[in-house]
Formats: C-alpha cells, sequence, structure tokens
C-alpha cells in the first residue's frame, strides 16, 4: 500500500521552491499548507538532499545497513552536525 501524504508532491514541489527562491518564509509555507513549520523544515531538508525525488510516494519503509546505522550514530555523538544533518549526510529520510 502506497504511503499516502496529506500535501501533494506537486504542492510541496512549489511550496518548498518559492521558499528556497525567498519569495516566502518557513512559517509562510506552513501556514499556505497548512502544517506545522516542522514539517516544513523537513521537507526543506528532504529536498536538499534528494530533489524532487524526495516527495514522490513510496510503497514501503526504506531500510538502513547495521553499518550505516552504526556510522551515523557515531556521527551524531561525535558532533558532526545536528540529527537532521546526519539524517541528510546518510540519506536517512526522517530522524524519528
Amino acid at each position: 500500500m502506497l504511503h499516502k501524504s496529506k500535501v501533494s508532491a506537486k504542492d510541496k514541489l512549489k511550496t518548498i521552491r518559492k521558499y528556497l527562491a525567498g519569495k516566502i518564509g518557513q512559517r509562510a509555507a506552513a501556514r499556505e499548507l497548512e502544517v506545522s513549520l516542522a514539517s516544513i523544515q523537513r521537507w526543506i531538508k528532504q529536498y536538499e538532499a534528494e530533489g524532487e525525488a524526495a516527495f514522490l510516494p513510496y510503497e514501503k519503509n526504506r531500510t538502513y545497513t547495521a553499518e550505516v546505522k552504526t556510522k551515523a550514530v557515531l556521527s551524531y555523538l561525535n558532533g558532526e552536525g545536528s540529527l537532521l544533518d546526519v539524517c541528510k549526510n546518510y540519506k536517512i529520510r526522517s530522524p524519528r
């Protein structure tokens, strides 16, 4: 079964691109799509890491090797960036 978002990929792309072009702020983007500020921030990071592919529907959750997980945890514990930065570097979709 496909994971379905309340906001379409087209609307996410349009709004995130407006933000990145400096036309609107993050809070305005959140209001425009009626989502939380945290969602906008997460989508920006995903777009920066994966481009348009970040918003394509997917059929199942991604899996990560033990090696990738270990490297990501050690990177975070060594202070090599925020949780979101580490997730971006290791192409981990969600820090949750």
